[in-house]
């Protein structure tokens, strides 16, 4: 039978063993803290790096005549015999969509009409309206400097086409990515920057959150090599 004084080292010799059980749990999640953090900074500062190296790969600067605020392209014939339709394409079959049948597409197409028709008009006051409140937060200079317009001129888009590319629910919202693609006859660089002045194309995706309430605004907005790179 153990006296009271090796019953009470026991207990000594048992606490110890259980404080450094402790110590080393403690410390092993510590280190796992410090090596998630080590790994989610190594991740995120890759991802910045690649969204720079797309947006430089991307990115285009042209030189523009001057623009003129005062021009209304409804005058220009030549322009007016162009393809002005807009296009609505399912990848195999294309529309047409306009004020007088708008209503039989879904809604973010509607949207995305009517965004065409702000920019071909150069409403920019409208225009700037569509983006939500925290569209560009923590958009590169880059992205603010192609997408983030103040003042732009009537634009003459022509061989315009929409295209439903991916659409989820969330949090009682629809999500849709919504592909754009138009030609600019005469660029003048006030919208579009990085077009040149002839007629490129480089087809933008509108990604769009539509609410609870139907109220439908752009989240995010970014050229269609951006889109497919899964960057943003």
């Amino acid at each position: 039978m153990m006296d009271r004084e090796e019953i009470i080292l026991r207990k000594e010799k048992k606490k110890k063993i259980l404080l450094i059980a402790v110590l080393v749990v403690f410390g092993m999640f510590l280190i796992l803290g410090a090596a998630t953090l080590v790994l989610s900074a190594v991740h995120n500062g890759n991802l910045d790096r690649r969204r720079t190296e797309e947006e430089e790969r991307t990115m285009r600067s042209y030189v523009y005549p001057p623009a003129d605020y005062g021009f209304d392209i409804f005058d220009d014939e030549t322009y007016m015999g162009l393809d002005r339709n807009v296009w609505v394409s399912d990848g195999a079959v294309r529309t047409v969509i306009s004020e007088s049948n708008k209503n039989s597409y879904s809604p973010e197409l509607q949207f995305m009409y009517d965004v065409i028709d702000l920019i071909i008009n150069g409403d920019y006051t409208g225009y700037n309206k569509i983006f939500t409140d925290d569209c560009f937060d923590g958009a590169s200079d880059e992205m603010r400097r192609l997408f983030e317009k103040d003042r732009f001129t009537m634009q003459q888009l022509f061989e315009i086409e929409l295209e439903h590319l991916h659409s989820h629910e969330e949090g009682g919202s629809l999500y849709a990515d919504i592909k754009v693609t138009y030609r600019i006859r005469n660029n003048n660089g006030t919208f579009r920057n990085d077009l040149d002045f002839e007629d490129g194309a480089r087809p933008v995706v509108y990604s769009l959150v539509n609410d609870r309430d139907g109220e439908i605004k752009t989240g995010k907005i970014m050229t269609y090599s951006m889109y497919l790179s899964g960057l943003y």
